[in-house]
């Protein structure tokens, strides 16, 4: 009997201690439950629901830095994500996105400067919750 006992304590304290999620600032995450129900969480403690809830994505709001090297263009861009519930759907593949659409802007507006140059990728972007915050043109 002590034995069933300690072994339901057990399971208990291990249900309980996965339930509990601490999100770190500057940091947020996505669950997704088997049923396709989705939420996501802010920096801080979470009470989740073990083996039905699993992290789709954990997203930095932190600065990325992207290092674009193509013939017509070389440039270091500096970028974040501003808006999670925006960037959400395209966090996997952000760097392919700003590579390809800095590269689009930069063959249509040659000779531009940096400060043009990131306020016509931050129009371009703004959808999907991404910001440039730098872009430094690196010589040829």
């Amino acid at each position: 009997m002590s034995l069933l006992l300690f072994a339901l304590l057990a399971l208990f304290l291990a249900t309980t201690f996965l339930a509990v999620k601490r999100i770190p600032e500057g940091t947020v995450v996505t669950l997704t439950r088997f049923d396709g129900h989705a939420r996501r969480l802010e920096p801080g403690t979470h009470f989740v629901l073990p083996l039905l809830e699993r992290v789709k994505h954990r997203i930095s709001l932190g600065g990325h830095m992207l290092d674009l090297s193509a013939p017509e263009l070389r440039a270091r861009v500096y970028w974040q994500v501003l808006e999670p519930a925006r960037a959400e759907g395209v966090i996997e593949r952000a760097e392919a996105l700003l590579s390809q659409t800095a590269v689009e802007i930069c063959a249509a507006q040659r000779g531009a400067e940096p400060a043009q140059l990131k306020a016509s990728l931050n129009q371009r972007l703004r959808d999907f919750g991404l910001l440039i915050t730098r872009i430094e043109l690196l010589p040829a």
